[in-house]
């Protein structure tokens, strides 16, 4: 008897495999169309990106190339700028003919800029010392002026390592002070920051063209 009455709740194995099958094919069908969602989603975020990520990765590579894929210390590259303790640069405080450092960096931006797709992307390459604040802004003032005189050993050096920047290619530098939080860790770097040009921008609206047909 019991076995009878249960049997009754029982569905057969076919109606059970039936069910089951449209059962994959209703989950199959929602996956897809949330695949298609996020696909929609993530295609224009990557068209975003890519322009930016390549010119990155083409100027990683030539630092690759001249410093070698394994850490070097105090030489630090970063996603906009190569970044240099100010040991590897300065002999003395006024000297810094001869930096090593300076030539490889030197041959690094060379080979960028002659490369015309690379130079094409460029807006400047701004070499830059590093301002700790302070709440004395006349200090500021006058430390700033200190800093952008050391920007400005910096890039001559940079050109005496490297003459054919200066020869060929210094409408593309210039010099700055960046103005950071007071700790040593932070101040004690030269940095060298690639600024694209906005013919990157026209590149990424033109990769988002067909996103708005």
């Amino acid at each position: 008897m019991r076995i009878d009455f249960i049997k009754k709740f029982i569905l057969p194995p076919g109606p059970v495999l039936s069910l089951t099958l449209i059962g994959l094919l209703l989950l199959g069908t929602i996956l897809y169309y949330r695949a298609i969602r996020i696909q929609r989603f993530l295609e224009p975020a990557v068209a975003i990106s890519q322009a930016r990520i390549e010119f990155t990765q083409h100027i990683k590579n030539l630092f690759l190339k001249e410093f070698g894929a394994e850490a070097v210390k105090g030489v630090r590259f970063t996603s906009n700028s190569i970044l240099v303790d100010k040991s590897l640069v300065y002999v003395d405080a006024h000297h810094m003919e001869g930096s090593e450092v300076l030539k490889r960096l030197g041959r690094v931006f060379l080979s960028a800029l002659k490369d015309d797709h690379i130079r094409a992307h460029t807006e400047l390459i701004i070499v830059g010392t590093r301002l700790p604040i302070s709440q004395d802004l006349k200090l500021n003032k006058e430390r700033r002026h200190d800093m952008l005189y050391s920007s400005e050993l910096v890039l001559n050096a940079l050109y005496k390592a490297e003459p054919a920047l200066e020869r060929n290619y210094s409408a593309y530098f210039a010099i700055t002070v960046f103005q950071v939080d007071g700790t040593e860790k932070e101040t004690n770097w030269i940095e060298f920051r690639i600024i694209p040009t906005e013919q990157l921008h026209i590149e990424v609206l033109r990769r988002l063209g067909k996103y708005a047909q």
